[in-house]
């Protein structure tokens, strides 16, 4: 509540945080008793007020906010025929970014306005609304078509009585839009200046640094903080970029050397870190926000010029180059239409589906070149990626025979064609749509029957009331009114179950069509499977298996969509939970 000077008064729904705010649960504040519409023989109307705040620090007691309510109190108190209802408020909420059908606060407007909780919607400038020039001038144009009055403290009552009015709302919201846009590049802008200043602006802090209060303090007396050089950290960087410069080493071996000389399960070092850090023109001493960077600063620089740009010549040209002809090499021999070495040679048909079962990454298909005397030979195989990372934990192989693989995963393949042609076949269908006309039909058409006698007991109570009006009845308006009642609760919970009923029918009918049908393709991939290319037994695997594991003894432990015991399950089983049927059939 606010008293007469404009302070908040707190109420017995409310809370305070440690600095003293209000915390208002889910951006609303509590609700005020509506007071009678007559007051003095007058008829009064009810005030709804809107309060919108774009950040979180507009809450504060000393801004915009307490603002926002002594302007409303003070147009309702000018107002003989107004009365404060009730008010919401929208904390930290964009009208610029937010549409209004994700706007909360405003969605529980429209609903109130539909059921006539209040006569007039009080804002302080119409922009609390929302700056979206064609979705808020809609909601205004909803509430005045639901008989609401729309006032604003600054542009007065919003009315829509002929083009003209609706021209100049559609064109003031136009114009707050644009304003937004105008802020939206004034803010971008002198992001851009600040970071070729030489200014930090906030953000992730790279590793090698820290923040520091070193004097800065904004127009809001609230301390800003600065980047300086953590020293222990900065030694570190500065031995990454000399493994890579000096001593030659690769992404991956300096990863795994930081990991031995500062274990720490919180900071994993990774090649994809080392990458970044490589790529990071910080460390030279330079601010950067996109493809804006400033100019050296020297209290900042923690390698030289020359050491960074040896780094990315090295990781972005010459490793690059030289790999790129290698394989340009390689490719050139290949028959058109042939993208790559890797489709020939590599392996790949349990790409997507095959896991490391020590550390669960996945296996990336590949091969490998051993130079023989008669030639280069190139083995499948497939790798864990995880296994060159020593910190990572996975103590599984890093390479793995794509031969072996394939022909593991194909004579399971084949085993399970078998197994599901030889037990289901027309027996699980048979069973299945006699079991599908068993007991939930039964139960359905009793759910119905008793509806329809709910039906003629309400038919004959309403003519009973009737009667009671006229005095003809044996029965007065109360009993008549608590039987109503008790009819109608007893109608929507048989109303609820029948659904309930119906839903749990029309899932058991779709999975059977969905096992049935499954059970067909998998006939027809059976069939075709040997005589398939590589990308279709691909193709028919990943339609058939979620997922595969192998560890390093080459145990494989395969994870089926659809399984024996589905088929099975399904023709004998008449309670299937309908959750668990609805998240297999999203999987496949």
């Amino acid at each position: 509540m606010i008293d007469e000077n404009g302070s908040i008064i707190m109420m017995e729904n409310q809370e305070a945080d440690a600095s003293g705010h209000l915390d208002n649960r889910n951006g609303v504040l509590p609700s005020v008793q509506a007071p009678p519409t007559v007051q003095g023989g007058k008829n009064m109307k009810r005030v709804l007020c809107l309060y919108r705040v774009s950040t979180p620090g507009q809450v504060d007691p000393n801004n915009d906010l307490p603002r926002q309510r002594r302007a409303c109190q003070a147009y309702i108190d000018s107002h003989d025929d107004w009365v404060f209802s009730d008010e919401r408020l929208e904390k930290g909420v964009s009208g610029f970014k937010l549409g209004v059908e994700k706007r909360e606060v405003l969605q529980e407007i429209r609903t109130m306005a539909s059921l006539h909780q209040f006569d007039v919607l009080l804002v302080f400038m119409l922009d609390r609304l929302g700056r979206k020039s064609f979705e808020t001038p809609l909601f205004l144009l909803d509430l005045l078509e639901m008989g609401i009055e729309v006032w604003s403290t600054v542009e007065g009552q919003v009315t829509a009585e002929d083009q003209a009015d609706m021209m100049k709302l559609f064109l003031s919201f136009w114009q707050g839009e644009g304003e937004s846009r105008k802020t939206s590049t004034r803010v971008a802008n002198a992001h851009k200046q600040m970071t070729e200043d030489g200014i930090w602006r906030g953000g992730s802090v790279p590793y090698g640094y820290r923040l520091e209060h070193l004097g800065r303090i904004n127009n809001k007396h609230r301390m800003l903080y600065d980047v300086v050089i953590d020293e222990e950290k900065a030694e570190i960087v500065r031995s990454i970029f000399r493994m890579l410069c000096d001593e030659g080493m690769g992404t991956t071996r300096i990863a795994n050397r930081l990991n031995e000389l500062y274990p720490d399960p919180e900071k994993v070092w990774t090649q994809q870190t080392l990458r970044f850090m490589f790529h990071n023109p910080m460390y030279t001493g330079r601010l950067h926000m996109n493809d804006t960077v400033s100019e050296p600063i020297e209290n900042l620089r923690i390698i030289s010029d020359e050491q960074f740009a040896f780094a990315n010549l090295s990781l972005t040209r010459h490793i690059q180059k030289r790999y790129t002809k290698q394989r340009q090499a390689e490719n050139a021999s290949l028959p058109d239409g042939i993208p790559s070495k890797t489709t020939v040679f590599g392996a790949s048909m349990l790409s997507g589906i095959l896991y490391c079962a020590h550390c669960g990454a996945k296996l990336v298909g590949g091969y490998c070149t051993k130079q023989l005397k008669n030639g280069p030979y190139h083995r499948p195989v497939y790798r864990c990626y995880n296994g060159s990372i020593n910190a990572k934990n996975c103590d599984g192989q890093r390479v793995y025979s794509g031969r072996k693989l394939d022909e593991a995963v194909t004579n399971i393949a084949h085993t399970y064609f078998a197994s599901i042609q030889a037990s289901v076949g027309a027996v699980w269908q048979e069973q299945v749509r006699r079991q599908l006309n068993n007991s939930r039909d039964g139960r359905l058409k009793a759910m119905k029957a008793n509806m329809a006698k709910l039906i003629q007991r309400d038919k004959a109570l309403r003519e009973e009331v009737l009667k009671s009006i006229s005095g003809e009845s044996m029965y007065d308006q109360k009993m008549l009114k608590e039987m109503l009642e008790e009819n109608k609760a007893a109608r929507e919970k048989l109303d609820r179950e029948i659904h309930a009923c119906r839903a749990e029918k029309d899932a058991m009918d779709a999975q059977i069509q969905h096992l049935s049908e499954q059970f067909t393709r998998i006939r027809q991939w059976a069939d075709e499977f040997d005589s398939a290319t590589v990308v279709r037994k691909k193709m028919i695997l990943a339609r058939l298996i979620e997922k595969i594991t192998v560890d390093r003894n080459y145990h494989l432990t395969v994870f089926f969509f659809v399984t024996q015991e589905d088929f099975l399950q399904a023709a004998h089983t008449e309670d299937v939970d309908v959750r668990q049927t609805q998240e297999t059939l999203q999987v496949l």
